[in-house]
């Protein structure tokens, strides 16, 4: 990846719009007549498009809850049992036994966890090394891996009990936003 994609993070959209803006170029000025004519008059949609998938890139950082570099944690306890540990800090969250005793004090003993890691291989490690503690303190840890949720998480662990389940669904998203 280059220093200038790891800057600007290109998404699918802008790829596409950049695609469909070139090949709107391309057409308009090497196609037949009815081609050209399509061509044209897709280029500015095309256009219009790029330019409001790229604008939304520089407004995403300024969203985020960041108080300093170290990580702090903030609990909200919000209705339909999920627990948030908001771990709010601007880089990837890495392993710290004082999060994982944090986190062992939210789950009830008695209930399995299921460990969702959600993220790249880096981020199913960290997650991982979170598993392996909470096992150390006697929890019934199972785990999964996933890519990516949708929608995006925009907290890096989240814990879910559901009541109609024996097992507390803990998510833990080390380079969520």
């Amino acid at each position: 990846m280059s220093a200038f994609a790891g800057n600007m993070g290109f998404s699918t959209t802008d790829w596409v719009a950049l695609f469909i803006f070139g090949v709107s170029a391309l057409v308009g000025t090497f196609g037949k007549r009815l081609v050209r004519i399509i061509g044209l008059a897709v280029m500015p949609f095309a256009c219009a498009g790029l330019i409001l998938s790229l604008s939304h890139h520089g407004s995403a950082p300024g969203q985020r809850p960041i108080t300093n570099n170290a990580p702090s944690i903030n609990t909200n306890n919000q209705s339909g049992g999920t627990d948030i540990l908001n771990i709010i800090g601007p880089q990837r969250l890495l392993f710290d036994a004082t999060i994982g005793d944090q986190l062992a004090s939210k789950l009830p003993a008695g209930k399995s966890i299921e460990i969702l890691a959600v993220g790249s291989r880096p981020d199913w490690k960290i997650a991982d090394q979170y598993a392996q503690y909470l096992k150390a303190k006697g929890f019934d840890v199972s785990f999964t891996r996933s890519s990516e949720t949708v929608p995006p998480l925009d907290r890096k662990i989240t814990i879910r009990d559901d009541p109609t389940t024996s097992s507390i669904i803990l998510i833990i998203a080390p380079s969520a936003l």
